[in-house]
Order: structure tokens, then C-alpha cells, then sequence
């Protein structure tokens, strides 16, 4: 993991198509990021959760009365949603299980 001011950069987060078994993301201190989809995944959808503890029980992020959804693809990068901005711990639940990269910014 490479660190500097206001940027961090995850090389591997492991998606599940479980929230118990989906890599917790530690978003503290963070606004903005991106995610980073791998030439070859099956990995389509991911759909946030957000915990105010590390370890905690995560709640689904919803923005209104909908849940926060990203759609992705291989072999792209697609911007973290405005809605996640305060969340103290991510998971982003995959329809399949893959890797992806993130980069996450202050």
C-alpha cells in the first residue's frame, strides 16, 4: 500500500458477494475514491455498506429511500459515489467475487 498525505492507494480488496466475507475498507479521513476493475472480472455491481466502527455491524448506505449502488465493469475505474462521503468503514458487496484496486482521496 502506498501512502502520502492525502491519498491512499489499496492494491487489493477482496469483493464477495456476502457482506460477512467482504474486505472491510477503512474510510476514515477520506472523501472520494475510485475503484479500479480489473481486465477479466466478472464483477458488475457493487452495493455499499457503512459502519461507524471498525468491525461493526454494517448497514446498507442509502441515498433517500435507495440503497447506494456503483455499476462497474472489467478493465475499468469508476468514481466512488458522493453518498458515501462521512462513512467511517466501507464494504462494497460485488453481485460476484473478485479483486479490485481503489484509490482513495482526502
Amino acid at each position: 500500500m502506498h501512502n502520502s498525505p492525502q491519498n491512499v492507494v489499496l492494491t487489493s480488496v477482496a469483493i464477495t458477494d456476502a457482506i460477512g466475507t467482504t474486505a472491510e475498507i477503512n474510510f476514515r479521513g477520506f472523501r472520494k475514491g475510485v475503484v479500479y476493475v480489473p481486465n477479466g472480472s466478472s464483477v458488475t455491481g457493487l452495493t455499499w455498506y457503512g459502519s461507524a466502527t471498525e468491525g461493526g455491524d454494517f448497514e446498507a448506505m442509502h441515498d433517500g429511500s435507495s440503497a447506494i449502488t456503483s455499476t462497474v465493469a472489467a478493465d475499468r475505474a469508476v468514481p466512488l459515489p458522493s453518498g458515501l462521503e462521512g462513512v467511517a468503514y466501507l464494504k462494497g458487496v460485488g453481485n460476484a467475487a473478485g479483486t479490485v484496486k481503489m484509490s482513495l482521496q482526502s
